[in-house]
């Protein structure tokens, strides 16, 4: 679970506890002592919290996150270059490009493109996360460890100011610096990224099936169930004073900026929409449907004979812990 910003700690029980969701008799949701463990009493922390009729009518938070929806126009371009993960392996084979490996997270450094929902819209945090476990013999010549290190607590600062904002800043997208302004001798001003015809057009086909993906999903969770939230988190010390205990207990706090919802991983919430046939759909419509997925599913998994083969690279190159 998520411990509250640090500019919110206090010496007090709320100040290290949060709301999530219950797998016991009782109220949905309990308080949860992040740093002390086990839950604590709605009694010792709320009391019995705000009255009914201080229960704001304004919707706060949304029932799906930004980041769950199809990408905005304004930043398809750049997440259509965060999905190509393929291209920053960790274990890049012999005739891998490692060139373009090193020009791909060269653009990450430098483009002025990036924005908060970039980033929450790829998986290109986690993918430099691996990056900086890259399993090569000589990484001096393109420095990917230590890149691919300083990227991510550049990016990971970016989202740590994000979660001491106010709910409309947090939803709100914002810019997101480039860690570097000035480009490497070799390469000319104004210098960009060319992923070249394939690559290119295999980024525009994937963000077109995982807008697909996302439409069904959101489909799913607005006729159906939406995304669960798993818990909350105090964004003010006096956050359990200002709302009513009932709306707690039921972590009904769609309707208070005092809370931050923690929803499950996009993952998690589009499982059963995985499974769920559209009534409103022919059959011909399903069918369709499930190619799109199988299409989807090729372009972004490693086939089994290619993480073999990666993973015996790895281990002839003596390196340990490779799965």
């Amino acid at each position: 679970m998520v411990i509250p910003s640090s500019k919110h700690t206090s010496s007090k029980p709320f100040s290290t506890s949060t709301v999530k969701m219950s797998d016991q008799d009782g109220p949905k949701y309990v308080i949860d002592r992040i740093l002390g463990g086990g839950t604590a009493s709605y009694d010792d922390i709320v009391g019995p919290g705000a009255s009914e009729s201080s229960t704001p009518h304004e919707r706060v938070w949304p029932a799906i996150p930004p980041e769950y929806c199809p990408p905005s126009p304004e930043i398809e371009n750049a997440v259509k270059e965060g999905y190509l993960k393929r291209v920053l392996t960790p274990t890049p084979l012999p005739d891998d490009d490692l060139q373009l490996m090193s020009d791909y997270l060269l653009s990450l450094e430098t483009r002025d493109d990036l924005t908060v929902h970039v980033l929450r819209q790829t998986e290109a945090r986690s993918q430099i996360g691996l990056v900086r476990r890259i399993r090569l013999n000589d990484d001096t010549r393109y420095n990917f460890k230590s890149r691919a290190t300083a990227l991510e607590k550049h990016w990971s600062s970016i989202e740590s100011l994000t979660s001491e904002s106010t709910p409309k800043e947090m939803l709100a997208d914002r810019p997101v610096a480039p860690i570097r302004i000035e480009l490497p001798d070799d390469k000319p001003a104004g210098w960009k990224l060319d992923l070249g015809e394939t690559r290119a057009a295999e980024a525009q086909r994937q963000l077109e099936l995982n807008n697909i993906w996302k439409n069904r999903c959101i489909k799913y969770w607005t006729t159906v169930q939406p995304p669960r939230t798993i818990g909350w988190v105090p964004l003010v010390g006096d956050a359990w004073k200002k709302v009513p205990r009932a709306d707690l207990e039921n972590g009904d706090l769609f309707f208070t900026p005092y809370f931050r919802p923690i929803w499950e991983s996009f993952g998690m919430a589009s499982m059963d929409a995985s499974f769920w046939t559209d009534p409103s759909s022919t059959t011909e419509e399903e069918d369709e449907y499930r190619k799109y997925r199988s299409e989807r599913s090729e372009l972004t998994t490693l086939s089994l004979k290619m993480r073999d083969a990666r993973k015996e690279h790895a281990k002839s190159l003596e390196f340990q812990g490779v799965v």
